[in-house]
């Protein structure tokens, strides 16, 4: 049982080092969620068809970089390890998938948001808005970052999930309310990720430097 036990901590620490450590990944959730708090913005500018099609071009090109820094700064610092398909690395896989489904539910509410047609008539009074599907967003990107900070003993996820669900709600508030159309609780969110990110990525430049022969 104990040698079981070694194992799994072994791929724990193996998936925290390859995955965590260097702050890449969090330097690209930051980055996805400052480029989604101007959704608004720029769907002035591109309406919506084009500013969706925008919004994955920029998610492309900053995934694209992730990993291409990540091969270039973090390989030759730790090595690559191909993880086994372990039933944990399949819940993982879901997870993520789970985040990227929360992250495209919220564009797309935001896409056919009423304010996403323009039309010249102006609505008529209404009463309050309700943000149920806002306390929900919440409550999974809280859920899941929490779980994901549990399988691998990242304590920072447990922030990144509800700070972003916070933000993306006093997000909506002030936008419906006050008719901000920049999201900046959310760029605030996603800059507090992107300044975690970096630190940690200074940290592991010097826990991790390169050997001489790799200079």
């Amino acid at each position: 049982m104990s040698e079981l036990t070694d194992f799994r901590q072994i791929q724990r620490r193996i998936t925290q080092l390859t995955t965590f450590e260097d702050g890449f990944w969090d330097m690209l959730l930051g980055a996805i969620f400052i480029h989604l708090s101007s959704y608004n913005l720029t769907r002035e500018l591109l309406g919506p068809g084009g500013n969706l099609v925008l919004y994955f071009v920029v998610l492309g090109l900053l995934v694209t970089a992730q990993l291409v820094l990540r091969n270039l700064v973090s390989v030759p610092r730790i090595g690559h390890v191909k993880a086994r398909r372990s039933p944990k690395m399949l819940l993982v896989l879901a997870l993520t998938a789970g985040m990227v489904l929360v992250t495209f539910g919220v564009l797309l509410l935001t896409f056919l948001s009423p304010g996403a047609v323009q039309t010249q008539v102006p609505p008529e009074p209404s009463g309050p808005r309700g943000y149920l599907v806002e306390f929900i967003v919440l409550l999974a990107m809280g859920g899941l970052f929490s779980l994901m900070g549990y399988l691998f003993q990242v304590r920072r996820l447990y922030l990144y999930g509800w700070m972003l669900g916070t933000a993306n709600l006093a997000s909506i508030y002030m936008e419906h309310n006050y008719g901000w159309t920049f999201l900046l609780p959310l760029a605030i969110a996603g800059g507090v990720i992107l300044l975690i990110g970096f630190l940690r990525l200074v940290r592991f430049l010097q826990a991790y430097p390169l050997r001489l022969e790799q200079r």
